[in-house]
């Protein structure tokens, strides 16, 4: 019976072009509720992309057509309520209304991850190249999923170079701090960057993951989304 919800499990994230991210066993302080009544919540799984591996399946979506605001999470919320819907599951989402739900912290118990100098978590194989669209809540133990973990810890202390740290064109990254607004102000104003064109100067700095780098087409959704958002905090 678990062996096969797994292979249904498998099959939805891969036909969403989403990769399952690993998980971990709940416990009280979790505070994730019922998956329904009377029905404990045992395990969670996180699911989202690595690369552009969701892409394909985005870009074909009515979301992501339809010249909306946020398209990424209405898709996300979409994928991750009908999956946990057909599982019988309960669907959470890094994004939304309070309460928020700890995403990074989850995403550390889920895969041992660790923030890299930039602030983002930074993989073991994926490097800077991934991203968690929602998690859902299991009544059953997934084991399964839980046993093996990246020791990404280490990964940035290991890189004496640390390219990342000198490659932004606004130095926006340093201190331990990130200017945000240095950031936006010079992908607004700059005639032609490398960065509205590609994706962060920065991030693609990182030697890491490279095989998992965003596609073009990928990246500039990213970066224009990033302009939209800051517009309203820095000019409106």
């Amino acid at each position: 019976m678990i062996d096969q919800k797994i292979d249904n499990i498998r099959q939805l994230a891969s036909r969403n072009g989403l990769v399952i991210r690993g998980g971990f066993l709940l416990v009280a302080d979790d505070e994730v509720g019922e998956i329904e009544a009377g029905i404990s919540a045992k395990s969670m799984l996180l699911f989202g992309n690595a690369g552009s591996s969701l892409w394909e399946v985005f870009s074909n979506s009515g979301e992501y057509q339809d010249s909306k605001q946020d398209p990424l999470d209405r898709w996300s919320e979409r994928v991750g309520n009908s999956m946990a819907k057909e599982l019988g599951g309960k669907a959470f989402f890094p994004f939304g209304d309070p309460p928020y739900q700890p995403f990074i912290s989850w995403a550390k118990r889920s895969e041992g991850l660790e923030s890299s100098r930039l602030g983002m978590l930074i993989h073991g194989q994926y490097g800077l190249w991934h991203a968690y669209r929602f998690g859902i809540a299991f009544s059953e133990d997934m084991q399964r999923f839980l046993e093996e973990k990246d020791d990404s810890s280490d990964i940035c202390a290991a890189c004496v170079e640390q390219p990342c740290l000198s490659r932004c064109p606004v130095t926006a990254f340093g201190e331990g701090e990130y200017d945000v607004e240095a950031c936006y102000r010079y992908i607004k104003e700059a005639a032609d960057n490398s960065c509205m064109d590609q994706g962060c100067a920065a991030r693609r700095a990182c030697p890491e993951g490279s095989d998992f780098l965003y596609r073009k087409v990928h990246a500039q959704f990213h970066m224009s989304q990033f302009l939209s958002s800051m517009k309203v905090r820095f000019d409106d």
